[in-house]
């Protein structure tokens, strides 16, 4: 049997914030046009139904102060759920060592998710030089939304600001959210230069990312599946679909459908019974 799929993009949020996030796109996106309910349990039933076998949930938030409480109920929440593994996240106007610090070593989170155009700043802003040491030390990924189009799109332009950070912090692994679609091939040239560097091939909203047939040739191992359930028009099983007609091995097919995103973050159950996680909650 192929190993279990592994989403690595997914947004499972408390429902107030999850309604919200909803509202916005309705209004000023894509208009009411969404297959996949908002309300998390509802979300994580339907990937489930799709063939996913876990997921990785990435918060994110807009303006200091609101990144510990939801850290907090996203460790809380999924602690004994082996179907998710839930992010953190943190806004340079935070006390970025602290908030760092809580989420992992008292959460035990293991990953990582800035947005810049929510949170209005730059991947650059020295304020998270703290967040960038931690997971140095400790190999722990941040996804990144390079882009501040409210559209999810990322200009090619903008990827100096993530060649910046990669030069800095060349042992932090940091993945490329939606491949910085539509400027995915500066993206994937991004990544040959910097070893560090990842992508995920996660749709925006209306359009799967526009990555052709043999241009992964190569970074097989460093590309990850995602979907962006629930604010997403694409299907689950068309951004599926998208990867395995990409023409890449079985081996490399396997490794972006689930092997990379379990190598960079293990399974809960499998670093529990290797001794390297410790939860707090």
């Amino acid at each position: 049997m192929p190993p279990p799929i592994v989403d690595a993009h997914t947004h499972l949020f408390p429902e107030r914030l999850a309604a919200a996030i909803r509202a916005f796109f309705v209004q000023h996106i894509s208009g009411d046009a969404f297959h996949y309910p908002h309300n998390y349990k509802a979300a994580r039933a339907a990937l489930a139904a799709c063939g996913v076998g876990r997921c990785w949930t990435l918060p994110y938030v807009r303006q200091p102060g609101a990144a510990p409480p939801l850290n907090r109920w996203m460790a809380e929440t999924f602690a004994a759920d082996g179907f998710v593994e839930p992010g953190a996240t943190v806004h340079p106007g935070d006390d970025v060592a602290a908030v760092v610090d809580e989420a992992l070593d008292a959460l035990g989170l293991r990953l990582f998710k800035l947005h810049c155009s929510v949170g209005s700043y730059s991947l650059s802003d020295e304020r998270l030089d703290p967040l960038w040491r931690r997971l140095s030390e400790r190999a722990i990924p941040a996804v990144v939304h390079l882009g501040h189009s409210p559209g999810g799109t990322t200009e090619a332009r903008e990827l100096a600001e993530l060649e910046a950070v990669a030069r800095r912090w060349p042992t932090a692994p940091i993945i490329l959210a939606h491949c910085a679609a539509p400027a995915v091939d500066e993206g994937l040239a991004l990544l040959r230069r910097f070893a560090n560097l990842y992508a995920d091939l996660t749709p925006v909203v209306f359009q799967l990312a526009p990555v052709a047939a043999g241009s992964l040739a190569g970074l097989e191992e460093r590309i990850l599946f995602g979907s962006d359930m629930p604010n997403v028009v694409v299907r689950v099983e068309q951004a599926l679909d998208a990867v395995r007609a990409l023409g890449l091995s079985a081996e490399g097919e396997a490794s972006v459908l689930g092997g990379n995103a379990n190598r960079l973050v293990p399974p809960r159950a499998m670093r529990r019974a290797t001794g390297s996680e410790k939860l707090e909650l």
